[in-house]
């Protein structure tokens, strides 16, 4: 591993009030004033790469372990101070976060603050080198230019439906969804998907153009439609959401994006917790101030096959050096289970 990362450092820079929403969507690049239901996701070789995740196995005996992240700024890895002045991923906190996925060892990884590709490919690298294969990927471009939402899985993606075209209205002027929604299915076995949508919100710094809050807000709502529209379509699609949502578990964006519960579209919250019990995950240091605004959400379908017990807020030791995030860990069966009947998540009952 010290070679590796030794080359990868050598390489040098690498590449009032009221809120309207006006969802105009695209499937990764261009502008679709199609709404959030336009994207339809893109198979990509589907028959051919269930049969070989189906005769290849799975480590965990069945389970798969899905880790969300965000691995703060993991840019320009290695590389010299560029012009915008933005510092790159110093080498210590690389190798830190490299030695928390390792021992994590996820199956899936959906990451939030990546740069470019190449960083998110020498990032792949390092892991393998650790023993963590995860050869397929994917990375969402977005008006952020500098940090990307991306996914790492040892499961080949069989379809895409990533969103980076999504705008809203506040206070008249137009806002785009900074990251934009990560959407892939990856397939664990024949007859078992996964559906994954990543997404981080804005965050909580103020900013001269609008409140931080109404337009987290925005954003939440454009998140919400898009899963309605994934739910009308696979109402029993095993569909987990998660990242950084920039906010507390009754905020109203939270409540926006998992939705109303009598509706059947509820999203359930995954509990997760560490060796102590506690379950925040994010610490800001200004204010030496301990929260949790990263979450794992799951759709009626997918709730039956979560492992709750093992599910959790990692601590490794090296996560501080890492990252201002701990991870979030599921563990998921990846076999169809009896769907529940009735009640379809355990929430409060509204958005």
């Amino acid at each position: 591993m010290k070679r590796l990362k030794a080359e990868f450092f050598a390489r040098g820079t690498l590449m009032g009030a009221s809120f309207a929403l006006m969802a105009a969507v695209s499937p990764n690049r261009a502008e679709d004033d199609g709404g959030v239901g336009a994207a339809e996701a893109a198979k990509v070789g589907e028959a051919g790469a269930v049969a070989e995740v189906g005769g290849r196995g799975n480590d965990g005996g069945g389970e798969v372990r899905f880790v969300s992240w965000n691995l703060r700024n993991f840019v320009r890895v290695g590389g010299p101070l560029p012009a915008d002045g933005m510092r790159g991923k110093p080498r210590e906190e690389v190798s830190a976060v490299v030695e928390v996925l390792a021992a994590m060892r996820p199956d899936v990884l959906g990451i939030c603050e990546v740069g470019s590709e190449e960083d998110l490919e020498r990032l792949q690298e390092m892991l393998a080198e650790e023993g963590v294969e995860l050869p397929h990927r994917e990375w969402v471009g977005g008006a952020d230019t500098t940090r990307h939402l991306a996914l790492l899985s040892r499961y080949p993606v069989v379809s895409r439906a990533s969103q980076t075209g999504m705008f809203y209205q506040l206070d008249g002027a137009r806002f785009p969804v900074q990251r934009g929604m990560l959407d892939v299915t990856v397939a664990v076995r024949p007859g078992w998907q996964l559906r994954c949508c990543g997404v981080h919100l804005k965050s909580r710094r103020d900013t001269p153009e609008a409140d931080e809050g109404l337009m987290r807000r925005n954003e939440a709502h454009l998140v919400r439609k898009a899963v309605d529209a994934i739910l009308t379509e696979t109402p029993e699609v095993n569909l987990l959401v998660y990242g950084d949502f920039n906010d507390t578990r009754d905020a109203p964006a939270l409540r926006a994006i998992r939705g109303f519960r009598q509706g059947g579209g509820y999203l359930t919250e995954i509990p997760c917790a560490d060796d102590r019990g506690e379950r925040w995950t994010y610490h800001y240091p200004e204010d030496d101030a301990y929260t949790r605004i990263d979450f794992l959400l799951a759709s009626a379908g997918l709730v039956p096959e979560v492992v709750e017990r093992a599910c959790a807020v990692e601590a490794h030791p090296a996560w501080r050096l890492a990252s201002d995030h701990r991870p979030l860990l599921a563990v998921i069966r990846g076999e169809e289970r009896v769907k529940r009947k009735g009640k379809r998540g355990d929430g409060d009952g509204s958005r």
